[in-house]
């Protein structure tokens, strides 16, 4: 995970909510019991009455928002890690300074365009089969495709080997150049 990774090419544990070894695993595991509730709704919205389509669709929305819950929560977790280390700016800090703010600011426009995402498809989904969105195609590709495809792009240009690099003293090469 990038944050864990400027956690520890800070030197910066200290500042954050959470020890970094927590992280990835509650993080993963807010994803995980997620997923499952919205596969769980999208397995009873495929009952075929009308019911368990309602049923399993309200289940989908409550998934999306558990989703948007605990992304809302890795957020803060970086802005006060970062408001805190750059308060605390030592010599350490400084040294990796430039490089992990630019790996957090990558992160930020990523979990930006990400919660943008997953408002759009609780919005989506509430709206239902009929719904606006539904009817319009467009909005799936700019609130879905383009929105994944900026994140892509961010962490292309902000490449996040470079942080496991630094940690092993050796450099990243990306997409294979020299």
């Amino acid at each position: 995970m990038q944050l864990g990774r400027v956690i520890l090419a800070s030197d910066g544990e200290k500042y954050s909510l959470i020890k970094r070894t927590w992280l990835t695993k509650i993080f993963v595991i807010g994803d995980v019991v997620s997923f499952g509730v919205q596969a769980t709704g999208g397995g009873i919205m495929a009952g075929g009455t009308l019911s368990s389509f309602n049923n399993g669709q309200k289940i989908v929305v409550i998934g999306l928002v558990l989703q948007i819950i605990f992304f809302g929560l890795f957020i803060v977790v970086a802005f006060v890690f970062n408001y805190r280390l750059r308060r605390a700016f030592n010599k350490t800090v400084m040294e990796a300074g430039t490089m992990c703010q630019k790996h957090l600011n990558a992160l930020y426009v990523s979990s930006l365009l990400i919660m943008v995402r997953s408002i759009f498809r609780v919005v989506e989904y509430i709206q239902g089969n009929d719904g606006y969105i539904m009817q319009h195609e467009w909005f799936l590709y700019v609130f879905d495709a383009v929105l994944m495809v900026g994140v892509m792009v961010v962490f292309l240009v902000v490449y996040p080997a470079e942080i496991s690099a630094k940690l092993r003293g050796s450099e990243v090469h990306p997409l294979g150049s020299v």
